[in-house]
């Protein structure tokens, strides 16, 4: 087992505990039980004239395996960062430019890397010296300890560094506590300060400098900050109760004020002012923050507001839902109000209007819903805090509300079956809308209810019409039923088209010559059907012409095919309505149903000659109809040998064999395949070849 002890554990009256202690070393050692590295001493910080930082310390005691000292910084107290390595041990110091110590205090604590360990010293905290001038009498002084405890070796007393005249030095006391009362004495002239607290370690922890114009007069009060607000012409307006200094003869405006501190941004003139205008600062972009301070004949000043700072209201962009018919507000909130924050009320005006309250808040609530607003409308807002008999207002904001156009129309022109039984759909859509969705709702096979099965955005549409294949359809198992429902931008159904239902088509045989035809009807255009066609192909040629066509009232066809040629393929055949004239949208369509095929017996004959370059330049059974399977052809040579193989019975013998044409004389085919009702069929015979 590995203990870990630091070394601050370790650390005891070793006069009182010595046998104790070294009991425990001995234990520690035969149980082979580890004591950490020592840390590095953290003894001193000290701040410079130039806001640079200087850090002292002791090395560890023992420093077998020591690679560096990382030094860490925070500003914050909370996120510590690193910002220099040292990689000598014997290094006593370290120089942290540019540390703002113009600021509260800085934090510091140094870890020590081994080889095997990390250690960290104790946090030490620069000395953050303020400087209270109210009474021109008494120059009050208070500042922060380094740490708490003070580090080992530091001196308890802090000493009072007074800079007067000036570039002359001197320690006028020294105190165990962190405040100190001066009496001034000078009539206008400046004093400066610092704080210093020694150790025994040879380093010394020095403060910021403070200081400023003192004079017999007594300081200026610092003016109580009424508000902050926004006027009419979106320009931030701040206002202040009148001095209660007498020879206070203006005011300091800072801005913007960030951490308890801020930059001089203007100057105001006169004991009786008690109000500012911000011409120059945007309050509708960004929320800006103020202090203000009272200054006197002597050019001594008050100290700022820095702790209850003044910031305006930013009222944000507005954000019209126009499906919602609602405008939300946000904006920031009210700060520092005196008397306490009561809430917040909303104004508004319509189209450059008279304004009116609209609604309220209280005062956690920076946020608001203006509900029912018209479309088209140009609102203008702004919000305004309140407390006791005081308000402040944000700048004003518009927004026009959002228009938008609906979906005048839909129309379902067609829905045609496709060869691969799949469904094309063609919808005559509304196309001056930019933002809707169309649905495609269609029922199973034979009709029931009907159900989505696609949707399509309007930045979806490549052209017009809108073309859409149902792939999932099934067209040989039923008809279908089709529909489409427009969602309007908003996601809400605004239109539904009229219902198409498909062409189913069936068939069945009388005898070898007839064929009988049966279908359902297409319904749902605009002009209803005028006409079926009645398509039949046999062979592979698609036809362009129907072979007849009956009128909207016949749903049946008998096909006599006794004039039909032979063929090694079945005959198949669709149905295609035909729209009348007068369709309200222009349209006139066309719908073909599915196809079917109609397999009848085969009829074959086989010759008994062949001629190789002769007008019939191929050898092999002839069908009227082929509607068999597993079909072989093979021929033989007089030696029994395998000279030709088809599978197919549009592919025959040209008369070769491996290239060259076979010798004149006569050769032994056979023939084999399942016919209709899977029966086999086989057949044997001679072939003569001649040339």
């Amino acid at each position: 087992m590995l203990i870990v002890l630091s070394q601050k554990w370790l650390r005891f009256n070793m006069n009182f505990y010595s046998h104790i202690s070294f009991l425990i070393l001995l234990l520690f050692v035969s149980c082979g039980i580890i004591v950490s590295q020592d840390a590095a001493t953290l003894n001193c910080l000290e701040v410079e004239s130039d806001t640079s930082v200087i850090l002292y310390w002791s090395p560890p005691k023992d420093i077998t395996g020591f690679v560096k000292y990382v030094i860490n910084y925070s500003f914050d107290n909370n996120k510590y960062s690193e910002i220099g390595s040292i990689f000598d041990v014997s290094k006593r110091d370290f120089t942290h430019t540019n540390a703002q110590t113009d600021r509260p205090s800085n934090k510091y604590f140094i870890t020590s890397f081994f080889n095997n360990d990390t250690v960290n010293s104790d946090t030490l905290q620069t000395i953050f010296l303020q400087v209270d001038y109210n009474d021109p009498a008494d120059a009050k002084l208070y500042w922060n300890t380094v740490s708490d405890p003070l580090p080992d070796g530091s001196s308890v007393y802090y000493e009072i560094h007074k800079e007067y005249p000036t570039n002359t030095w001197s320690v006028i006391d020294s105190v165990l506590g962190i405040t100190y009362n001066d009496p001034i004495i000078v009539c206008f002239d400046t004093i400066t300060y610092q704080i210093v607290i020694r150790s025994d370690n040879n380093c010394k922890s020095v403060s910021n400098r403070r200081g400023g114009w003192f004079n017999d007069e007594k300081w200026p009060a610092i003016p109580v900050f009424d508000s902050v607000s926004v006027n009419s012409d979106n320009n931030p307006i701040l206002g202040w109760t009148l001095s209660t200094s007498k020879d206070v003869t203006g005011y300091i405006i800072y801005s913007p004020v960030i951490d308890g501190s801020g930059q001089p941004y203007d100057t105001v003139f006169g004991r009786e002012s008690t109000y500012y205008i911000d011409t120059i600062s945007n309050p509708c972009s960004q929320i800006i923050s103020y202090a203000i301070a009272s200054f006197d004949s002597c050019g001594n000043k008050s100290e700022a507001t820095y702790e209850f700072p003044r910031k305006t209201i930013l009222l944000n962009e507005i954000e019209n839902n126009v499906c919602a018919a609602t405008n939300m507000l946000s904006w920031s909130a009210y700060i520092n109000a005196i008397p306490k924050l009561e809430g917040y009320k909303i104004f508004s005006s319509e189209d450059n209007g008279t304004f009116t309250e609209v609604g309220q808040t209280d005062a956690e609530t920076l946020n608001y819903i203006h509900n029912n607003v018209e479309t088209g409308v140009t609102y203008t807002y702004y919000i305004q805090a309140v407390f006791g008999g005081n308000s402040s207002s944000s700048c004003k904001k518009s927004v026009t509300t959002s228009t938008y156009l609906k979906p005048s129309f839909v129309y379902l022109a067609n829905a045609d079956v496709l060869p691969s039984n799949e469904v094309e759909l063609t919808v005559d859509v509304d196309t001056t809308v930019y933002a809707c969705t169309w649905e495609i709702w269609r029922s199973d096979t034979n009709g029931g209810n009907l159900y989505q099965i696609a949707a399509i955005d309007r930045a979806e549409l490549k052209g017009f019409p809108l073309f859409y294949t149902d792939t999932t359809a099934e067209a040989w198992g039923g008809f279908y039923e089709y529909q489409v429902k427009v969602l309007d931008s908003c996601g809400r159904e605004s239109l539904e088209s009229n219902e198409l239902k498909t062409i189913l088509l069936g068939g069945s045989i009388i005898d070898e010559d007839h064929i009988l035809l049966s279908w359902s009807a297409f319904e749902g255009w605009d002009a209803g059907v005028n006409q079926y066609l009645i398509f039949r192909k046999s062979g592979g040629i698609e036809p362009t012409l129907p072979i007849d066509s009956v009128d909207a009232e016949t749903l049946s066809y008998t096909d006599d095919i006794s004039s039909v040629g032979g063929t090694s393929e079945p005959i198949s055949y669709w149905v295609q309505a035909i729209e009348n004239e007068g369709n309200n949208q222009g349209y006139k369509e066309k719908s073909n149903s599915n196809r079917i095929g109609t397999a009848l017996e085969s009829e074959m004959y086989v010759a008994n000659a062949f001629m190789p370059m002769g007008p019939i330049a191929e050898f092999k059974p002839v069908f009227r109809f082929f509607s068999g399977t597993d079909y072989l052809f093979l021929i033989y040579n007089r030696w029994g040998q395998l000279i030709f193989e088809s599978q197919n019975p549009d592919f025959g013998w040209d008369g070769k064999y491996k290239g060259q044409y076979v010798s004149l004389g006569t050769y032994v085919y056979t023939l084999g395949y399942k016919n209709l009702d899977a029966t086999s069929v086989s057949k044997k015979g001679t072939v003569t070849v001649i040339y």
